[in-house]
């Protein structure tokens, strides 16, 4: 983020939803204002960086002066606006359409920069608003989507996204003398509940101009079936000569269980596993364009595939994966399976069977899918495993290991993911950033994953909890944005202490 953003809101809903998140966003650089009441003059807004203007009722736009919203940006400013101000300074069309059929509207990138950063030119993102206006996906027959129809590009204006219901601009960015101003529909998305699905990127572009929050986010158009997602591994792996494709051994379901790895072995390892719950499956794109970026020829962050191993396991459960489900095709949650404390986890309730929530199997690695993580783990003796979940936003160690270096890890993706992203917070009507500022232990030892790799002598093991088990990909360039962030950190403090 750009150092000391100083970042104003002129509206006629200073205290609202839209307000409030913005300063959870970007706390102790956000200013609210009333445009009807407040001076926003082109000398008032020149102490800011940044200014965002959203007029939520006709009545009030008049009082609006973009002209000095305009000037501002002239003189180098960056200007976020919604498109009923912008369209109406600029004496352009401006189109609010209601679709009646289920059609989802969506944008369709039409060109990448720095904006549009986590897609690729012909991604859709879905982009919406709904009448009842209630924090749910219910009546999907009720939504609508503002554009301006008709819109040209030019020199100093570039469509950057457009709605797939009529192909009238959503997304525009104007270059203004020194500065730009970014104009999108705003105003017909709710605020990204979880799981939402029309607003779930609402903060995303706007967040792009400001300060720009994605890195490393990537958007996948859908949830691949898992040969589908196995096939993209070799793909990969074929493109990328730094990158080695390994079957580690069938699953409960028979299929193979898959691995990318690169680097060293006689390096320092690294053990990072994705989707041992099945239905937490948004972590399984993040550790795949891991392994993407890291076998790249321009590796981020200047990380020598000389100086490390990497070998990470997408999807340790693909029977869950597939189904959308906890636990293995044989009803054990993999993660109460391991050879650590097994015989002490007692779970259930008035009976404990198979499919239970937590049901820890029949034995200590009864489960293909454990002895597979296991044998990893002692074949490879890693300074750092990580397990991603998707219940929650905290880190979780285990009873054992380095606590100076997690810390050291944790402090790291922290600062990597400050003013980055919003979310509402798993199980709760509360939002959040996604910094993941919650830590705690687990003590004594359970049939963890990360407890199993704790007594097997790894320093550095660890839970990443975030939000996910959504229905759909439209989160996904935030989820791959911060799997990667959390294990650049750890790789980076990892070797920094050896």
């Amino acid at each position: 983020m750009p150092d000391s953003p100083r970042i104003c809101l002129l509206s006629d809903a200073p205290k609202g939803a839209f307000a409030r998140h913005l300063a959870l966003l970007y706390p102790e650089c956000f200013t609210s204002l009333d445009f009807r009441e407040a001076d926003h003059s082109a000398q008032a807004l020149s102490g800011y960086t940044h200014v965002v203007t959203m007029v939520t009722h006709r009545r009030n736009l008049e009082k609006l002066d973009y002209a000095a919203v305009r000037a501002f940006a002239e003189s180098g400013g960056g200007v976020v606006s919604c498109l009923f101000e912008y369209a109406r300074f600029h004496g352009l069309p401006l189109s609010k359409t209601h679709v009646g059929d289920r059609i989802r509207p969506a944008i369709r990138i039409c060109a990448e920069n720095d904006i549009t950063r986590g897609f690729r030119v012909g991604d859709v993102t879905p982009w919406w608003g709904k009448v009842s206006h209630a924090p749910n996906n219910t009546h999907p027959n009720q939504l609508f989507q503002r554009q301006i129809p008709g819109m040209t590009a030019s020199e100093q204006v570039s469509i950057l996204g457009t709605s797939t219901v009529n192909a009238g601009a959503v997304l525009i960015e104007e270059k203004v003398g020194k500065g730009r101003i970014l104009a999108l529909d705003l105003l017909s998305l709710m605020e990204p509940f979880y799981d939402s699905w029309g607003s779930a990127n609402k903060f995303l572009f706007l967040g792009n101009l400001i300060g720009g929050s994605v890195r490393y986010g990537k958007h996948y158009p859908r949830k691949l079936l898992y040969d589908e997602f196995v096939a993209e591994m070799g793909a990969l792996a074929q493109r990328l000569p730094a990158l080695t494709l390994t079957r580690e051994g069938p699953c409960s379901d028979g299929r193979p269980v898959c691995s990318l790895s690169l680097g060293r072995p006689d390096k320092p390892s690294f053990l990072f596993f994705g989707a041992i719950h099945g239905w937490e499956w948004e972590n399984a794109y993040g550790l795949l364009h891991l392994a993407e970026l890291l076998a790249s020829e321009d590796p981020p962050e200047g990380l020598s595939r000389e100086s490390f191993y990497l070998k990470v396991v997408p999807i340790l459960n693909p029977y869950g994966y597939e189904t959308d489900i906890r636990h293995n095709a044989n009803g054990v949650d993999l993660n109460r399976n391991f050879d650590c404390a097994w015989q002490g986890h007692e779970g259930g309730e008035d009976l404990y069977v198979p499919w239970d929530f937590d049901y820890k199997g029949a034995a200590p690695a009864s489960e293909p899918e454990t002895r597979i993580a296991q044998r990893l783990i002692q074949e490879h003796k890693p300074l750092c495993v990580a397990d991603f979940h998707t219940a929650d936003y905290i880190m979780l160690w285990p009873h054992r290991g380095d606590e100076a270096l997690l810390n050291a890890i944790h402090a790291d993706f922290t600062r990597r993911l400050e003013n980055r992203y919003l979310s509402q917070r798993p199980y709760s009507p509360e939002y959040e950033q996604v910094n993941i500022l919650r830590k705690t232990d687990f003590s004594p030892p359970h049939p963890f994953l990360i407890c199993y790799a704790a007594e097997a002598g790894t320093p550095a093991s660890f839970v990443l909890e975030m939000s996910g088990n959504r229905t759909d990909t439209q989160a996904l360039v935030m989820n791959v944005d911060t799997v990667v962030e959390v294990c650049l950190a750890a790789i980076q403090q990892c070797l920094a202490r050896r």
